[in-house]
């Protein structure tokens, strides 16, 4: 019998932060939107913000284009200094297609 193995190349990190706690409501709440800016999210990214205001009328939905966008500006101290200073109450980070 031949007996396969296989390894995960890309290893394995441990977490050294825990995300937020999620919000009970989207009700009320100041939203952000951080992408890379790949998988089409120039297609997802305006319909996830139409779908949350016709859910969450009441959230105040922030302009797509409010923080900087793409691999290295979403990671950059810069960026989350301005999320932290936007006052939102969540982000909605990435996407998918």
């Amino acid at each position: 019998m031949v007996r396969l193995e296989f390894f995960d190349p890309s290893g394995a990190l441990a977490p050294s932060s825990q995300h937020a706690p999620r919000l009970q409501s989207l009700r009320g709440r100041k939203i952000g939107f951080l992408s890379i800016d790949e998988w089409q999210a120039y297609r997802t990214f305006p319909l996830l913000r139409d779908l949350l205001h016709e859910d969450v009328p009441d959230s105040e939905l922030l302009a797509l284009d409010a923080f900087p966008r793409g691999i290295a500006p979403v990671a950059a101290k810069e960026t989350v200094d301005l999320v932290v200073a936007s006052g939102v109450d969540a982000v909605i980070i990435g996407n998918a297609a």
